[in-house]
């Protein structure tokens, strides 16, 4: 009797992803970069981009009649919008992986004992 072959995935019939597991998978893989479960630091990141730029275009576009008080409108939506985007990078870039957070614990534990 001869033994089974493998017949493991190919190309032939593996499926496609849909559009839907595609763009799941996209949210999956942008959580799994933020380094914190609660979303509260990159909505709130969002918010200030987007709310500083709109009172900025406010500001610009001269819907605001006082012009000292236009001026300084834009200043802060530009600081704000400038501010936003530095948290949503803060979010995603210093990520940490668990064998840094493990080795971390490990250098401490070896530097209390000496």
């Amino acid at each position: 009797m001869e033994p089974k072959k493998f017949t493991g995935p190919t190309k032939k019939n593996l499926k496609k992803p849909n559009q839907g597991h595609r763009n799941n998978s996209f949210l999956l893989n942008l959580s799994k970069k933020a380094k914190s479960v609660n979303l509260f630091y990159i909505v709130s990141g969002v918010s200030q981009v987007v709310l500083g730029a709109i009172v900025t275009m406010v500001a610009i576009l001269n819907l605001i009649q006082p012009i000292w008080l236009a001026a300084f409108l834009s200043l802060l939506g530009c600081v704000v919008t400038m501010l936003g985007v530095y948290q949503v990078y803060e979010v995603f870039n210093s990520r940490r992986s668990i064998r840094d957070l493990a080795r971390d614990a490990i250098e401490r534990a070896i530097n209390d004992k000496n």
